[in-house]
């Protein structure tokens, strides 16, 4: 169990377990007055609880995940919250999603590569925690065409990826129409380069291409958390 300050997370179903990526992502979406909310490959939903305590009681979640497993204990957790009434889980791909449009979609895909074949980098892994971590099931092009779509003219697309394809998932926003506001660079401390960029997607016809550049260190010098990680998290992290 992961606690919070106002919701519990279950997550003995689910392959990919509360993170430390998805803490920071579900803190610092851009929201803005949103009414309607996606979730893309939810998990245990704690980005779907996150976002529903930071909202206010008309804003509607939808939460999707491909894994059947992942997509109950989803519901189970969001059954077991404040905001049971707001959260709607669904077993579903991305692909597949009903035609709707939102203000803010939000997503902590999987961002590791299918393994070549005859490698042996994935042998261990499971088939569910595989899919959860892989890209070949929900991959950069999938999530900026359905945005393309579905994320409405004034929305916010809010999604992590790692550092070292930064310029690379610039680029396939542009393709799409979706235009990079604010990438925030995330380190584990000073000492070391960062590993995961948030981003804040819109729209380009909606702004100018100007994109914010900011950086996160996790821990400081003195390997605890740092004055701007816990005020990011402070309203879910118990410990802060």
């Amino acid at each position: 169990m992961f606690r919070c300050k106002q919701f519990v997370i279950a997550q003995d179903k689910c392959a990919m377990k509360v993170n430390t990526d998805s803490l920071i992502l579900g803190s610092w979406a851009k929201l803005n007055n949103a009414t309607s909310v996606l979730d893309v490959g939810t998990g245990t939903g704690i980005l779907a609880l996150m976002l529903a305590q930071r909202t206010s009681d008309n804003v509607l979640i939808d939460a999707i995940d491909i894994d059947a497993s992942a997509a109950q204990q989803a519901q189970e957790n969001a059954v077991n919250s404040p905001w049971a009434h707001r959260i709607n889980v669904s077993c579903s791909s991305l692909q597949s999603h009903k035609e709707k449009s939102y203000d803010v979609v939000v997503s902590n895909p999987p961002y590791f590569d299918a393994p070549h074949e005859g490698s042996n980098a994935y042998k261990a892994q499971s088939v569910q925690r595989a899919t959860a971590r892989q890209t070949s099931a929900l991959t950069p092009h999938d999530l900026f065409s359905y945005c393309q779509r579905h994320l409405k003219s004034n929305g916010w697309l809010n999604c992590v990826y790692p550092y070292s394809i930064k310029a690379q998932i610039i680029n396939t926003a542009s393709e799409f129409g979706l235009c990079a506001i604010q990438a925030m660079d995330v380190s584990h401390d000073e000492q070391h380069e960062p590993y995961l960029t948030a981003y804040q997607f819109q729209h380009a016809h909606t702004t100018t291409p100007l994109i914010v550049e900011d950086a996160l260190f996790i821990r400081n010098k003195a390997g605890e958390y740092s004055a701007a990680y816990k005020a990011l998290c402070k309203p879910f992290y118990l410990k802060f």
